[in-house]
C-alpha cells in the first residue's frame, strides 16, 4: 500500500474538488492526521473517509475550512519522511517552459518577442523561498524575475512614448562570452494628470478563497487602490462564485461613493464553486457599457485562478481573454494564496487578453502594485509592444534569450499588425538580456561525426551570402501601437543600431549589475544548463555591486533571498 501512495504521490497532482470535509471535523486550525493518502486515486470517492482519520499520519489541513464545504487541494501536502524545506505544496499548476538555446545567426539571424511587464513569477517564488518550500523550476519565469525591479533608464525624448537602452558587457558566469541589455522605459504621466478610470473589479469569493492570504488580502489590497482614486474615477464590482453578479454598480470616487464602495468590500465573503468564465463575461460587459473614452478602462481580476465549473479550460478561457481585448478594454490579474493557484491560466489570460499579471502575497506587494507602481500598472501608454533583434554573424557566433520562452514570436509576426503582443505603462521598464557567444559564425560550426555522403568541414560563409562590412553587432528593431488602437492598425517602427563598446562586467552600470545577477538566480533556481560558472556567491555579488540606491528596499530584501536559496 505505501509503495502505491509513493506512486501516487509522484504523478501530477489532480485538483481534489468538492471534497466534503464533515462539519465535526472543520475547525480554525491544521487538522492533524496519520494518512498518507495525499493524492486520491482514479474511481476513489472523494469524501473523506471520517472511519479512518485517526490512522492517518499526514498533515493535511493547512487552515481554516469551511463548515461543511469544499476542500480543495491546497490542503494536501507531500509527506513522506522529508524535511520541512523538502516538502512541497501539490495542486499549483504552472506552464512547461523551455530554456531558450543558443541560437547560429546565419540559420536565425532575427529574435522575435512580445515584451512582458509581468512579475508575479518573481513575488511568488519569493513566497516559497521565505517559507522554506521548494521552487518548481516551471514557477520560474526569468524575465518577470528581472522586471520586477525598476531600472534607471532616461525618459524618453521625441514623438516615441517610450525609450530605447543598450549596454553591452563580458558575461558573469562566461567572462569569454558578451551580455546585451536591452531596455525600454515608458514615458512618465504626473498623477495630477491621469486620465479619467473606469475600473471593474471582479472578485473571486468562492470557497477556495476562504483564507487569510486570499479574499481578505485582496480585499486590503483593493482598499489602497481605492485611495489613488478620485472623483473622476468610477468603481464597479462583480463577484463569482457558483454564479456571477454585481455587488456593486458603476460608482464614482467621490465622498459618498467612496463609502458605498468601502462598504461593499467589507461585505465580502467565501462559499461555493468557482465559474470564473461567467464573471470574466460580465465583468467586461459592464465595462463595455460605461466605457470611458480617452480614459483607463480595465477589469481588475482578483482569483486563485481555481476555476472549476462554467468555461474551466484554459484555452477556453485564454481565448475568451482574447476576444475581450478587442473592445479596448485591458485587464489586470492578481494571484493569490497557494496550493491550488493556477498560475498557467492566469499568464495565459493576460499575455492574450492586453494585461498584467500580479501575485500578491502580502499587503506590502499590494501597496507596491496599488500604490508605488500604480500609473504603470494601470494607465497603458504603449500596446502590442513587440522587439526583433537582427544579428550581424560577422561580429555574433550565436546568441542566446534570456527568459521570455512563452512570449517568442515568429520572425513575420514582427510585421503583422493582427499579432497581439504585450504593454508598457506610464513610467514602466521592461528589461531583457542575451548572451552572446562573439566571433564570425561562419567559424564556429558544432563538431560532428564526419558525413558520409558530403563534406561537412566549415564553411566560411553559407554559400551565396554576402555580408555587410559593420561595426555593429546588432540592430534592436521597435514596433508598437497606441493604447486606443485597434487590432488592424498599422504599428509604428523604429531601430536603434548597437556597437559593442568592449568593456567589462565589473565597468557595467548598477543596473547591468544587478539585472544579470538575477537573470543567474533564475538560472540557478530553474537548474538550467547554461548558468555557466554561476553559483549563489556570484549572484550575491552582482546583487551587491548593483544594489544603488534602493529607495524601497526591493534589491535589499533580493539579497536576503539569495542568502535563503543556497
Amino acid at each position: 500500500m505505501k509503495e502505491e501512495i509513493r506512486k501516487q504521490a509522484n504523478q501530477k497532482p489532480k485538483l481534489l474538488a468538492n471534497v466534503v470535509v464533515p462539519d465535526k471535523f472543520a475547525s480554525a486550525s491544521p487538522i492533524q492526521t496519520r494518512g498518507m493518502a495525499l493524492i486520491r486515486p482514479e474511481g476513489v470517492s472523494a469524501t473523506l473517509d471520517t472511519q479512518h482519520l485517526p490512522s492517518m499520519n499526514s498533515k493535511i489541513g493547512t487552515g481554516a475550512m469551511p463548515r461543511g464545504g469544499e476542500y480543495t487541494d491546497y490542503h494536501f501536502y507531500r509527506n513522506l519522511g522529508r524535511s520541512p524545506k523538502d516538502q512541497s505544496v501539490i495542486g499549483d499548476r504552472y506552464g512547461a517552459l523551455t530554456d531558450n538555446a543558443f541560437k547560429s545567426p546565419w540559420k536565425d539571424p532575427l529574435s522575435t518577442f512580445s515584451v512582458d511587464v509581468d512579475t508575479a513569477s518573481y513575488t511568488n517564488v519569493r513566497r516559497m523561498l521565505q517559507s522554506g518550500k521548494v521552487v518548481p523550476k516551471d514557477a520560474v519565469r526569468i524575465e518577470e524575475m528581472i522586471n520586477y525591479f525598476a531600472y534607471d533608464y532616461p525618459q524618453p525624448e521625441g514623438k516615441h512614448p517610450f525609450s530605447v537602452n543598450v549596454e553591452t558587457a563580458s558575461c558573469p558566469w562566461n567572462e569569454k562570452h558578451r551580455l546585451v541589455k536591452v531596455g525600454l522605459k515608458g514615458k512618465d504621466i504626473i498623477r495630477e494628470k491621469r486620465p479619467a478610470t473606469n475600473l471593474v473589479f471582479l472578485l473571486d469569493v468562492s470557497g477556495s478563497m476562504n483564507r487569510q492570504d486570499k479574499l481578505p488580502l485582496l480585499v486590503d489590497s483593493m482598499k489602497i487602490l481605492l485611495k489613488e482614486l478620485n472623483a473622476d474615477d468610477s468603481v464597479s464590482i462583480v463577484v463569482y462564485a457558483g454564479a456571477e453578479g454585481v455587488a456593486l454598480p458603476p460608482t464614482y470616487v467621490n465622498d459618498e461613493g467612496r463609502k458605498a464602495i468601502l462598504k461593499s468590500l467589507e461585505s465580502m465573503h467565501s462559499g461555493g464553486s468557482t465559474n470564473g468564465g461567467a464573471g470574466i463575461t460580465l465583468a467586461y460587459k459592464m465595462a463595455k457599457k460605461h466605457f470611458v473614452n480617452g480614459g483607463v478602462n480595465r477589469v481588475i481580476l482578483g482569483t486563485d485562478g481555481d476555476f472549476n465549473v462554467g468555461v474551466t479550460g484554459d484555452e477556453s478561457l485564454v481565448n475568451m481573454g482574447e476576444r475581450e481585448a478587442k473592445s479596448g478594454v485591458f485587464l489586470s490579474v492578481l494571484g493569490f494564496g497557494q496550493g491550488n493557484l493556477n498560475d498557467s491560466m492566469l499568464e495565459k489570460i493576460t499575455n492574450k487578453g492586453n494585461g498584467n499579471y500580479f501575485y500578491i502575497d502580502s499587503l506590502r506587494e499590494g501597496r507596491k502594485v496599488f500604490l508605488d507602481d500604480m500609473m504603470g500598472n494601470m494607465v497603458t501608454i504603449a500596446k502590442d509592444v513587440k522587439i526583433q533583434i537582427e544579428f550581424n554573424p560577422s561580429k555574433v557566433s550565436s546568441y542566446r534569450l534570456i527568459g521570455y520562452a512563452n512570449r517568442m514570436l515568429k520572425k513575420e509576426d514582427f510585421k503583422n499588425k493582427l499579432i497581439d503582443a504585450g504593454e508598457i505603462g506610464a513610467g514602466h521598464t521592461v528589461t531583457a538580456l542575451y548572451e552572446i557567444v562573439p566571433g564570425n559564425a561562419a567559424e564556429a560550426a558544432p563538431e560532428v561525426d564526419e558525413l558520409k555522403y558530403q563534406e561537412n568541414k566549415p564553411q566560411p560563409k553559407p554559400v551565396g551570402r554576402k555580408v555587410v562590412d559593420s561595426p555593429e553587432m546588432m540592430t534592436v528593431k521597435l514596433a508598437y501601437k497606441q493604447p486606443e488602437a485597434t487590432k488592424e492598425t498599422e504599428s509604428t517602427y523604429f531601430s536603434k543600431a548597437v556597437v559593442d563598446g568592449k568593456k567589462t562586467w565589473q565597468q557595467a552600470s548598477e543596473d547591468f549589475k544587478f539585472s544579470s545577477g538575477v537573470a543567474l538566480f533564475g538560472m540557478l533556481q530553474r537548474q538550467s544548463e547554461y548558468a555557466g560558472q554561476g553559483d549563489y556567491a556570484l549572484v550575491r555579488k552582482l546583487a551587491e555591486q548593483g544594489r544603488g540606491e534602493d529607495e524601497k528596499g526591493h534589491r535589499t530584501e533580493f539579497s536576503d533571498i539569495v542568502r535563503k536559496a543556497k
